[in-house]
C-alpha cells in the first residue's frame, strides 16, 4: 500500500467510522444537533437501540419514572391501551385469555405487565477496545491523557501555547508525549518508535493490537465512543472547509488514541490476540416469571397452563419494547391534549373586508415567542405570525465593531450574503467614537484575561488590582442588578450609541433583495399589510454563561437575530423592491412601514431597532406598540416566574420584571431561563388555530396559509428547514434528558470551560455533549418532557403527501418515528396521523369495555 492509498483508505474509514457520531459545534456559536443523527436511516426502536449498543446509553426514561407519571395521572390507562395498540399492532390484543376461571383482555394482562415487571437493568456498552477489557486501568490512563492533549491543542490558552499545532494533532503530540514522565519508561520507549504519519501510526496500531481487518470498522467506533465528546468535536473540525480546518480531525485523534493503546498495553505486558468480549448483560426475568406477576396484580390464582399462555404472550414484549410502549402512552397524553385544544379552539375566520390591524408582529417560531404573542393579541387590534428567526435572509453579518463575522443562518443553510453594519448618515462622528470606546473596552478586558491565564502575570495582576477586582466581584455576586446597571453606565460613557444601518440595499444585487423578499413574505403568508409591520427577532442575556448561544436564535446559527429582521426591514422598505414585489403580485401600500425588534428572552423586554429610521408618520404606532409589548412582556414574565427555581410565586409584573433582571446579570445564576425546554410540538397553519390558547409555552408556531399556496412551495420550504431545525433542538433536549451522562453536558456547578469550544466537568475527562443538566431539570425533578416532536399541519393532505415523497429526510423522520405528523385539511375535519401506509383516523380506537377502569 502506499502512503497515499494509506492515508485515503484511512481516513475513509475514519470518516465512516465517525458517521455514528453527533457533530460537537463550539458551544459559542451553540446549535442543536440530533445525537443519533447518525442513526436516522433506521426506525428510532433500532436507533436507540443500536446506539445503546456503542454509547452503553438509554433511550428513553427509565420505568421508574413512567411509572410514577401512570400513578400520577400524568400517563392514564387510555394512553397505556392506545400506546399497546400502536407499539404491538401484531399482537390480537384485543383477544382474551383464561386466568383463574376469568375472561381477561389480552390488553389488560399487557397493561399489568407494564407496572408490575421487573424494570430492566441499565444499558452498557457492548463494543469494547482491548484496553477496556484486559486493562481498564489502561483504558482510563488512555482517557486521562486523550483529555490532557486535546485541550491543550484545541484550547486557548495564551500563557500555554502547544508547540506544533500547524504541524496537527498527532505530530505535535508524538513530539511532546515522549517526554510525559508519568508514562512508563518503556511506554515512552515506545512512542519513540512511533511512525510519523497519523494514518501509517493507526494501521501500525491496529496491526500491533490483532484487530482483524473485518473488525477495524467497529474497533475505531469502540474508541470513537469511548470519549464521544472529543470525538464529536474532531468529526466537526474534520468537517469544515479545507481553509478553516487545524488539524484535529479524527484520523488525527484516532491515531493517538490506537498508539497509546498499543504502548500502553505492551509495556503492561497485557497485548494478545483474543477478541474483546463485552461485559455479560444481567439475566432479565423470563417470560413465566412475568406471568406469575402479572396474574398477582390481577389478583388471580392461574394454574399453570394458564401463566403458559400469559407468558407466550409476554414473550413478544421484551423489557426494552416495554420502555417504548411507555414512551408512546407517555406522548399520546401530551398529544391528544393538544389536539383537543387545537379542535375545539375554532375562530371564525375574518373577513377579508375587515379593517387591518393596528400592527402586525411577525416573531420567530421559537417556543418562547408564543407567549409574548398570546399576551400581546390580548392587548389590542394586533395580528401575529411565527417565521423562522433568520427572516429567510441568510446572510454572513459583520457589526460596526468590525469583529469576525458571524453565520446568521441555520446549520442546513450557506449563508449566500455578505451584510455589514454601517453608520447611518450623517452619523460618522457617533460611529467612530462608539467604535473607538468599544475597542478601548475590548483590549482592556483582554488585557486582563491575558494577565490572569499567564504564567508569571496572575501573581502580579492580584497584588496591583485585587483591591478592585474584589470588592467588584462582591458587587457582581451581592447586588448582580446593580453591577450590570454599572457596566451599562460604563459603556454608555465610554461607547455611546451610535445611529447604524445595514448596507444590505447597496451591496446585494436588486434581484436578490426581491429573491429574499419574495420568499420570506410567501412563505409566512403575510399578504394583506397593516401600517406597521414588526419583524421581532429574538436573543438571551446572560451572565458567565458558556452556553449562552444555546439561548439566542437556533434558526440564526445561535446568534441574536437582530441584524436579520433590521436586514429583511431594510429590503422590504426599498421602493424599488416593492414596486417588483408589485409584479408578482405582492402589494405593499405606500403606507406600510417595516420596522425591526428584538425579544430578550431572559427578561421579555423587546426592543425596536432602528427608531431612528422610523418616518414622523409612524412614530406613534410604534410608540404604542412598544408600550403594549413593554406590558405582553410583563405578563409573560409574571407568567414565567411560577416555573422558574427560587423565583416569586405570583409576582405583580414590576416585580417579576426586576426578579428576571436579576437573574439575568447573575454571574452565580444555573437557570437564568428555561430556554426551550418543553418543546413538544410543530405547529404549521394560520394564526386561528392557535389563537387564544395558552400552549404552555411548548409549541413552535409556524405560519401558513394553504389558500396562498397552491403548488405546496412554501410548505415544502418549512417542512424541510425549519421543522428539520426543530427536530434536532427536540431531540438535542430529549437526549440530554433520558441520557445525561453521554449526550447531556452534566451540572454547571462543576463546568471549565475550554476556550469556545465547550466544557469539562472538573478539570478533566471528556468534553461534554449536549446541554446542562440545569437546562433540563431542577435537581432530580425533569422539567422538559423528553417526548420526540409531533408535527401539526393544516393543509390538504394530498399536498402533504407530495412534499413528503419529493424529500427522502421527510421519509426517514416520519416513517421512522423519529416525528408524529397529523395533519387535515380544513377547519371542522378530524385530525389525520400520517402513517407509512396512508392517513389514518387521530382519534383512538375504541377499547373493550372490560379493560376500562
Amino acid at each position: 500500500m502506499t502512503a497515499t492509498t494509506s492515508r485515503t483508505a484511512f481516513r475513509s474509514m475514519a470518516t465512516l467510522a465517525g458517521r455514528i457520531l453527533p457533530v460537537h459545534h463550539p458551544v459559542s456559536a451553540f446549535i442543536a444537533v440530533n445525537p443519533l443523527g447518525g442513526f436516522e436511516d433506521r426506525p428510532f426502536a433500532r436507533a436507540v437501540a443500536d446506539a445503546g449498543s456503542w454509547y452503553g446509553t438509554a433511550g428513553t426514561l427509565p420505568e421508574s419514572r413512567f411509572r410514577a407519571a401512570h400513578a400520577a395521572g400524568r400517563i392514564t390507562a387510555d394512553d397505556v391501551r392506545e400506546a399497546l395498540n400502536t407499539v404491538l399492532p401484531d399482537l390480537p390484543v384485543r383477544d382474551a385469555l383464561l386466568l383463574g376461571g376469568r375472561s381477561v383482555p389480552v390488553i389488560a394482562v399487557l397493561a399489568a405487565d407494564l407496572t408490575h415487571a421487573p424494570a430492566p437493568a441499565g444499558r452498557s456498552r457492548r463494543a469494547t477496545t482491548r484496553s477496556e477489557v484486559r486493562a481498564p486501568a489502561v483504558a482510563e490512563t488512555i482517557d486521562a491523557a486523550m483529555s490532557k492533549w486535546c485541550a491543550a491543542f484545541t484550547g486557548d490558552q495564551p500563557g500555554w501555547p502547544m508547540p506544533g499545532r500547524d504541524r496537527g494533532f498527532y505530530a505535535a503530540w508524538r513530539e511532546l508525549a515522549v517526554r510525559d514522565t508519568s508514562l512508563p519508561r518503556a511506554a515512552r520507549a515506545g512512542l519513540r518508535s512511533l511512525p510519523e504519519t497519523a494514518d501509517a501510526a493507526a494501521w501500525s496500531s491496529l496491526s500491533r493490537l490483532d484487530v482483524a481487518a473485518d473488525d477495524h470498522l467497529d474497533y475505531l467506533r469502540a474508541h470513537l465512543t469511548r470519549q464521544p465528546g472529543w470525538a464529536a468535536y474532531a468529526r466537526w473540525c474534520g468537517e469544515r472547509p479545507v481553509g478553516a480546518r487545524t488539524g484535529f480531525d479524527l484520523v488525527e485523534l484516532l491515531a493517538v488514541r490506537l498508539s497509546y493503546e498499543a504502548v500502553l498495553l505492551d509495556a503492561a505486558g497485557t497485548r494478545g490476540p483474543q477478541p474483546p468480549q463485552p461485559p455479560p448483560a444481567p439475566p432479565a426475568p423470563s417470560a413465566r416469571q412475568r406471568a406469575a406477576l402479572v396474574a398477582a396484580a390481577l389478583g388471580v390464582t392461574a394454574a399453570d397452563h394458564e401463566l403458559d399462555a400469559v407468558a407466550t404472550v409476554l414473550a413478544a414484549v421484551p423489557a426494552e419494547r416495554r420502555l417504548l410502549i411507555w414512551q408512546e402512552a407517555y406522548e399520546l397524553h401530551y398529544r391528544r391534549a393538544l389536539l383537543r385544544d387545537l379542535t375545539t379552539n375554532d375562530p371564525a375566520t375574518k373577513d377579508p373586508a375587515d379593517p387591518p390591524p393596528d400592527a402586525q408582529v411577525v416573531c420567530c417560531i421559537d417556543v418562547r415567542s408564543e407567549g409574548l404573542r398570546r399576551h400581546l393579541e390580548s392587548l389590542g387590534a394586533y395580528e401575529t405570525y411565527g417565521f423562522a428567526g433568520f427572516f429567510a435572509v441568510a446572510m454572513r453579518f459583520r457589526d460596526l465593531a468590525g469583529g469576525a463575522p458571524s453565520d446568521l443562518c441555520p446549520a442546513l443553510v450557506e449563508p449566500g450574503l455578505r451584510v455589514a453594519e454601517v453608520p447611518a448618515a450623517g452619523a460618522a462622528g457617533p460611529a467612530g467614537r462608539h467604535v473607538r470606546g468599544l475597542g478601548g473596552l475590548a483590549r482592556g478586558e483582554d488585557a486582563f484575561h491575558a494577565a490572569k491565564d499567564a504564567t508569571v502575570s496572575p501573581f502580579v495582576l492580584a497584588e496591583s488590582a485585587g483591591w478592585a477586582a474584589g470588592p467588584l466581584a462582591v458587587i457582581k455576586t451581592a447586588l448582580p442588578g446593580t453591577a450590570a446597571a454599572l457596566r451599562r453606565r460604563l459603556r454608555r460613557a465610554i461607547a455611546p450609541d451610535a445611529p447604524t444601518e445595514l448596507d444590505v440595499n447597496r451591496v446585494v444585487p436588486p434581484a436578490e433583495r426581491l429573491l429574499y423578499a419574495h420568499a420570506a413574505l410567501t412563505t409566512m403568508g403575510l399578504t394583506r399589510f397593516a401600517r406597521l409591520v414588526v419583524l421581532c427577532a429574538h436573543g438571551s442575556s446572560t451572565e458567565n454563561n458558556p452556553y449562552q448561544a444555546s439561548l439566542d436564535c437556533g434558526a440564526c446559527g445561535g446568534h441574536r437575530g437582530g441584524p436579520n429582521a433590521r436586514a429583511l426591514a431594510a429590503v422590504l422598505n426599498d421602493p424599488a423592491v416593492r414596486d417588483q414585489l408589485a409584479g408578482r403580485g405582492i402589494r405593499i401600500p405606500a403606507e406600510t412601514w417595516f420596522a425591526a425588534a428584538e425579544h430578550d428572552t431572559s427578561t421579555d423586554r423587546v426592543r425596536v431597532l432602528d427608531r431612528h429610521q422610523v418616518p414622523a408618520s409612524h412614530r406613534g404606532v410604534v410608540a404604542r406598540l412598544h408600550a403594549d409589548l413593554d406590558r405582553a412582556g410583563a405578563a409573560l414574565t409574571a407568567q414565567r416566574c411560577a416555573d422558574l427555581p427560587a423565583a416569586p410565586r405570583r409576582p405583580a409584573a414590576r416585580r417579576a420584571r426586576t426578579h428576571v433582571a436579576r437573574r439575568a446579570a447573575d454571574w452565580a445564576q444555573v437557570y437564568p431561563e428555561w430556554g426551550l425546554a418543553g418543546n413538544a410540538a410543530f405547529i404549521v397553519g394560520p394564526r386561528r388555530l392557535t389563537a387564544g390558547l395558552d400552549l404552555g409555552r411548548r409549541a413552535f408556531l409556524h405560519s401558513y396559509d394553504a389558500t396562498v399556496d397552491p403548488d405546496g412551495a412554501a410548505l415544502e420550504t418549512i417542512l424541510t428547514a425549519p421543522l428539520v431545525v426543530a427536530q434536532w433542538i427536540n431531540c438535542q433536549y430529549y437526549f440530554s434528558a433520558v441520557a445525561p451522562q453521554v449526550f447531556g453536558a452534566g451540572t454547571k456547578t462543576v463546568h471549565n470551560a475550554v476556550g469556545g469550544l465547550g466544557v469539562l466537568s472538573g478539570h478533566t475527562g471528556d468534553l461534554r455533549l449536549g446541554l446542562p443538566w440545569q437546562s433540563v431539570a431542577v435537581g432530580n425533578r425533569l422539567v422538559h418532557e423528553p417526548m420526540r416532536l409531533l408535527a401539526v399541519v393544516e393543509a390538504p393532505l394530498a399536498r402533504i403527501d407530495a412534499v413528503v415523497d419529493r424529500n427522502p429526510v421527510l421519509q426517514r423522520l416520519f416513517g421512522h418515528d423519529w416525528v408524529a405528523l397529523t395533519a387535515r385539511e380544513h377547519p371542522g375535519q378530524p385530525w389525520q396521523r400520517w402513517t407509512r401506509e396512508s392517513w389514518k383516523a387521530g382519534d383512538p380506537a375504541p377499547v373493550p369495555a372490560a379493560v376500562k377502569e
